[in-house]
């Protein structure tokens, strides 16, 4: 059995579950509770107040084989104004954080405080995503794979909430099947909507696995992995005819996927990579056409394609990505 990470690794899983739910991060505070500050692009963004244990078996054979928990050792849970108090374990096994309602153990300060979770749960949360389950005192926990912390953070009272709502929110553990009709049965407006982010969500992480996968972590213009690789639409999303198939999409490094987007690098129905000479003319004019030299250097002759040629992009979705893209 591995042994559990300390603080400072502990951190580090949480500063990487925050970049891969497609935000940034500053650390703050790297003492317990850890401070740090999540944003996206120019955004202010939220301070997150973050308690986290490693969530391990323990108690011998005197606990029940299926039953993990988190020991809240060294500091008392209290929450902050202006901050999301996060009340986590992180179990290394499943790769998962279990989060719990930080309203019914704020100020919790027994000798030895600890939390109790199903294994179940935490199979669940590294199967299909998410996982919500009913404690024996009637809180509910929240199970998810790292890439939903932030999810999970701005939807936390939600996510806890009991009656009614818990009902509501239990869809999520069909995260993987759940469908568009089964949340527009949701009645409650916010609840809906919570469900309906964190499936987007899901979505959209389930797309980007299947994309990068199918081209090895590479991007199919220059070759580069370096963990600084996007899942590209062909189609674009906000086009009517776009899916998202693992056909319908291309790894592309972030410079690329700029690039792509921009207009500036195509690829026709023969995977033949094209630089836009429309757009050349344009940056030349406005004296933007810096390194023009270099980038163009470093693009492959046509893109490289996925070992799984059904995961080859269409021509005819070659043709009506160039088409809403506008290229020329």
């Amino acid at each position: 059995m591995a042994a559990p990470l300390s603080p400072s690794e502990l951190l580090s899983e949480v500063v990487r579950a925050v970049d891969a739910s497609g935000w940034r991060s500053l650390v703050l505070s790297s003492r317990k509770p850890f401070q740090i500050r999540a944003f996206r692009g120019d955004e202010m963004g939220v301070t997150l107040r973050v308690y986290i244990w490693n969530c391990t078996h323990g108690g011998g054979r005197a606990r029940a084989e299926d039953e993990y928990r988190v020991q809240l050792t060294g500091v008392v849970p209290g929450s902050a104004p202006g901050e999301l108090t996060l009340l986590l374990g992180w179990h290394e096994k499943y790769e998962v954080f279990v989060a719990f309602d930080l309203r019914r153990h704020e100020g919790q300060s027994s000798q030895s405080p600890s939390i109790q979770v199903k294994e179940e749960t935490l199979r669940n949360a590294q199967i299909h995503a998410f996982a919500i389950h009913h404690r024996h005192n009637g809180e509910i926990a929240v199970a998810f794979r790292p890439e939903f912390l932030i999810e999970y953070a701005l939807n936390a009272a939600s996510l806890h909430s009991t009656g009614k709502a818990a009902s509501d929110i239990a869809v999520l553990n069909q995260l993987d099947t759940l469908t568009d009709t089964q949340i527009s049965e949701i009645k409650n407006r916010e609840r809906r909507m919570v469900v309906a982010q964190i499936v987007r969500k899901f979505r959209a992480a389930d797309f980007r696995r299947r994309v990068l996968g199918a081209y090895s972590h590479k991007c199919a213009v220059c070759g580069v992995q370096l963990e600084l690789i996007d899942a590209a639409h062909i189609i674009p999303v906000a086009a009517p005819t776009s899916t998202d198939e693992t056909k319908n999409g291309v790894a592309l490094c972030k410079l690329h996927h700029a690039a792509y987007d921009s207009n500036l690098i195509s690829f026709d129905e023969k995977y033949k990579i094209e630089v836009s000479e429309d757009e050349i003319a344009r940056l030349t004019a406005t004296r933007m056409a810096g390194g023009l030299k270099e980038f163009k250097k470093s693009l492959r002759p046509i893109i490289a394609l996925p070992h799984d040629v059904r995961d080859n992009p269409p021509p005819k979705y070659i043709t009506e990505a160039r088409k809403v893209r506008n290229w020329r």
